[in-house]
């Protein structure tokens, strides 16, 4: 079995406590020993003086479920450092599905995960990470259950209340899937369906989740004008069911909202004081990334992508969804604040890159009329990025200990730099250059916290027994040199990264 020795490392052992200088052995998958090692011939020796080793980097929001598919290698996320991908966020996941489901929940994840050349050939959770395992990919992953999905499986796309059936239907095939592997449940309260769900049916749900202690990832239904009442829903539904719960990406969105996330925190810290499990994650970006479709009202969607496309043929209708759409555009910080990172088409291909109110100009239409003109011409995968974000709420936010740091990369023609690049940037720009908080407690956040939410004892520190998950970099040198015009940009300063002893990355 394949020993490999780092020598003179400075260790971040992922404890949040003081580094230490030491050498590490891997032996096979594991960590075998730390301290001072003499080495022995057959050994692979790796100089790490001057260097960082911390834990692998768990991501706690990645939309890669079907890249691992796709291109298995995943440059973006190992060069970065990234060991653990947490895939089926935002109530979006691939499974479970039935032979009837598989094209309409295709669509419902487009904007999200993107697509593959073929229909989903997996239709429940344990036969979807088959196949994800399958690919062999670069970095090891472990899944959430979306409700939306789960909701889809039991009741389509209705805008409506379960009935009793149609609830117990769903808790009966979110144990099922908790009971194969999932680590808990994700939220989409912006996406329908899950968007159409009302608080006591995610308290029931939450139930569920709560008896397996898993963990809800929530993208909550308000970042903007509504966020205060988004996060109190939370609270009662944690107040509720007992369950464990993390607020996806947490940010105010809009210059009307900036500066909410401090009564926000506030609100969060009290129900931490009272002893509930409440905590967030968040890219250390100023832009927000997702589909084109959420500048639609979400009643728009009842009935799924076919329900919307037949809405925007009728003349009252259309005006109706025109107005709430010019209302959400401005919402977001207008058409200026808005780039496509990716459409469907070679058609408009030309678009990928540019701001809604160039490309509004170019068709010779208003920024409203053309957003629904591109949705009706593309379909759902139209991908935007949205720069509403304020530089002062992100630096508060990643203060609080309940934080750990995501991607939520969705990969597309042009994607948001935060799929190359989100832990170095932590790391380089806000920990390093403007000491937001020490190196040790950052390479916590990234590390042994995440691996506690998630219940995996078997990576996010060095310790002797743990999964050899590691990451040597240059504390001095690692950061994001992408930038949103070029996103494919790897970041600097990563040495090496081993996942289960096996060299992913090498510089």
């Amino acid at each position: 079995m394949k020993k490999t020795l780092i020598q003179n490392a400075i260790v971040y052992d992922g404890t949040g406590c003081k580094p230490f200088h030491a050498d590490v052995l891997i032996d096979g998958s594991v960590i075998s020993q730390i301290g001072v090692i003499p080495p022995q011939s057959d050994w692979e020796v790796v100089d790490a003086a001057g260097l960082a080793l911390a834990p692998g980097f768990i991501n706690t929001h990645s939309h890669n479920e079907l890249e691992l598919i796709r291109n298995p290698a995943l440059p973006q996320v190992v060069q970065q450092g990234i060991t653990t991908e947490v895939l089926g966020q935002d109530g979006s996941s691939v499974a479970p599905l039935t032979d009837d489901l598989v094209q309409e929940l295709a669509d419902n994840m487009a904007p999200l995960a993107g697509t593959i050349p073929g229909p989903y050939t997996w239709r429940s959770f344990t036969d979807y990470e088959q196949a994800v395992k399958t690919a062999h990919p670069s970095a090891r992953f472990v899944g959430l259950v979306g409700h939306g999905t789960i909701r889809m499986n039991v009741m389509g796309n209705d805008n409506r209340e379960p009935t009793a059936q149609e609830l117990e239907q769903m808790k009966t095939l979110l144990a099922r899937c908790m009971e194969q592997g999932a680590k808990g449940m994700s939220l989409g309260l912006i996406y329908p369906p899950g968007s159409f769900a009302q608080t006591p049916e995610l308290i029931e749900m939450a139930k569920v989740v709560a008896a397996y202690d898993g963990l809800i990832m929530v993208h909550m239904r308000s970042e903007k004008d509504k966020l205060l009442e988004s996060v109190e829903e939370m609270n009662t539904i944690v107040r509720e069911s007992g369950v464990r719960l993390q607020i996806s990406h947490h940010k105010a969105l809009g210059p009307r909202n900036w500066g909410k996330v401090h009564q926000s925190m506030e609100s969060i810290n009290a129900m931490r004081a009272q002893g509930y499990d409440m905590t967030l994650d968040q890219y250390p970006w100023t832009a927000a990334c997702t589909g084109l479709k959420v500048c639609v009202p979400q009643w728009a969607y009842d009935g799924g992508e076919q329900g919307f496309q037949q809405r925007l043929k009728d003349p009252d209708t259309y005006q109706k969804i025109l107005k709430e759409t010019q209302d959400e555009i401005q919402a977001r910080g207008g058409a200026e604040c808005i780039m496509l990172a990716s459409v469907a088409t070679e058609e408009y291909a030309w678009m990928a890159g540019l701001k809604i109110d160039y490309i509004s100009e170019k068709l010779g239409m208003e920024v409203g009329t053309a957003v629904l003109h591109i949705l009706q011409h593309e379909g759902p995968e139209v991908i935007a990025i949205y720069f509403s974000i304020s530089e002062d709420d992100v630096i508060y936010v990643m203060k609080s200990e309940a934080h750990c740091v995501c991607t939520d990369g969705i990969m597309g023609a042009h994607p948001h730099p935060r799929a190359y690049a989100s832990f170095p940037r932590f790391l380089g720009h806000y920990v390093r250059d403007l000491q937001v908080m020490p190196l040790e407690e950052a390479i916590r956040h990234i590390t042994s916290e995440p691996a506690r939410r998630l219940r995996l004892w078997d990576r996010g520190l060095i310790r002797q027994g743990m999964d050899a998950d590691l990451v040597l970099f240059d504390p001095a040198a690692i950061n994001s040199v992408n930038s949103y015009l070029e996103p494919a940009i790897p970041p600097v300063g990563i040495h090496r990264v081993w996942v289960l002893g096996e060299t992913k990355v090498n510089n």
